[in-house]
């Protein structure tokens, strides 16, 4: 209640002092789906990985190349919603980008897609929406 007298003094907008609290729930829920990625989804992840990978798919050497660490799992996360999608997306040439990652006809369960999907996506909505507030700020 103090920060908003504060700011109703300095002589902040309602709409700015909307956008202010928007984009503390941007950065707050973008930690939250940032730390389910990096925690509880990276085992989902991990499965995906296995499955979609051949001798020589860009997938397994980057579970290689990334490890195991938190910043790895971030790449090796993002990496696989790239793959994901890609591979759903109608394109041709979309398509043989992601058969460069790995296979992609290879057949992943609804629960583990929606596993490595959600988090990043929240993640990066996130920060689209912290962006565009922050325009207003």
């Amino acid at each position: 209640m103090a920060a908003l007298l504060l700011a109703i003094s300095i002589g902040l907008s309602h709409f700015q002092i909307s956008a202010a609290f928007v984009g503390a729930g941007a950065i707050g829920l973008g930690l939250i789906s940032l730390t389910a990625m990096i925690t509880f989804a990276f085992s989902r992840v991990a499965m995906i990985e296995k499955k979609i990978s051949h001798s020589d798919s860009a997938a397994l050497h980057h579970s290689k190349v990334w490890g195991n660490d938190p910043l790895g799992r971030l790449m090796r996360s993002s990496y696989v919603f790239t793959f994901l999608v890609l591979r759903s997306l109608p394109s041709s040439r979309l398509k043989r980008s992601a058969e460069q990652i790995g296979d992609i006809s290879a057949r992943l369960p609804v629960n583990l897609t929606l596993w490595a999907i959600l988090p990043p996506l929240m993640m990066y909505g996130c920060f689209v929406v912290l962006l565009i507030v922050s325009l207003f700020l």
